[in-house]
């Protein structure tokens, strides 16, 4: 993912470093026991707003991995869209290079975002005891079969490509205009008009949702908990689920790569005393009280955002047609 792709994405609300797991490195380190900063997660989000601990319902004991309804679901954007704007801001660019003479120039050649982002993410789901002792941590399967249209190419941006596509000149060396931004700047000009931000995120919302449930007391209250489980068992090294599931020693290992002895016990007993203080249940339960506040404070917003990313889509498709 490049800095512009980053940078377009954090305007129209959806960055995707918020959507796939790459957020949970960053609270690899996160102490349970000590009083939290604000997590990076909720840098491009908007307030949560409320004011202290929301209220709970019911806390559901968690025993499989079926997912557990959140009250934003209903208005989040489908990943699939967001994949459909991303795919077409590469392509509108690559026509926008060709325009300029660029001719090898694809929507490959700096793509800006990977098939593995647009999985659903959450800090913590139900991991199976039993399963974890047999196979070691979940892994999920390898995204395959990326358009040879989005697969890359061979071809190493010059300079001058560098300068056309980020809009670092106002002409290329044979005096074609560059447009204003370059071709990146076209290309998110094409996507998302006059209408680069939405009056409410579904989608960030839910970040930040699920970031202030991390450091809700009643959640942090279960971590302590999970730890003294996990040290009563004699496992001291790890100070948090987060760390034990990324452990370097085993967090690169890929879905048909079979786990190690060491990750299969620690996965078991991680599995085993989230279980049994029902980590899970209560962070999910945390979570949804966050959302239900934020679905009350903006749901007169999410029609007029939704709105305005069917927009984005219509124009994706529309991109991806003619180019």
């Amino acid at each position: 993912m490049t800095a512009v792709a980053l940078a377009t994405l954090t305007v129209v609300g959806f960055t995707v470093s918020q959507l796939s797991g790459t957020d949970s490195s960053a609270l690899a380190t996160v102490d349970p026991t000590v009083e939290p900063t604000t997590p990076r997660a909720t840098s491009a989000a908007p307030p949560l707003g409320g004011e202290g601990e929301p209220a709970l319902g019911t806390i559901p004991k968690i025993k499989d991995a079926t997912p557990v309804p959140m009250p934003l679901d209903s208005v989040l954007t489908p990943m699939s869209d967001i994949k459909l704007i991303d795919q077409a801001r590469d392509v509108a660019a690559a026509a926008c290079m060709n325009a300029l003479g660029f001719k090898t120039w694809t929507a490959g050649t700096i793509r800006t975002w990977d098939a593995g982002e647009y999985r659903e993410h959450d800090f913590f789901d139900y991991i199976d005891p039993a399963v974890a002792a047999e196979s070691g941590y979940p892994r999920q399967a390898e995204v395959k079969g990326v358009s040879s249209t989005f697969a890359g190419t061979k071809h190493e941006p010059t300079a001058e490509e560098r300068k056309a596509y980020e809009g670092g000149a106002s002409q290329t060396a044979d005096g074609k205009p560059i447009p204003a931004g370059g071709c990146a700047g076209q290309a998110d000009e094409k996507l998302y008009g006059q209408q680069k931000k939405l009056p409410a995120d579904p989608r960030a919302l839910a970040v930040a949702s699920r970031s202030r449930a991390l450091g809700d007391s009643r959640v942090r209250a279960a971590l302590v908990s999970w730890q003294s489980c996990m040290q009563k068992a004699g496992v001291t090294a790890y100070q948090h689920p987060i760390t034990a599931q990324n452990d370097p020693k085993w967090k690169s290992r890929t879905q048909g790569t079979p786990a190690s002895d060491e990750e299969k016990r620690i996965a078991a007993l991680d599995a085993k005393c989230q279980d049994e203080v029902n980590l899970v249940g209560v962070y999910k339960a945390v979570r949804a009280a966050y959302e239900q506040r934020l679905m009350e404070e903006n749901k007169s917003k999410f029609a007029e955002s939704k709105a305005i990313v069917d927009g984005w889509t219509k124009n994706a498709a529309a991109i991806i047609k003619s180019g």
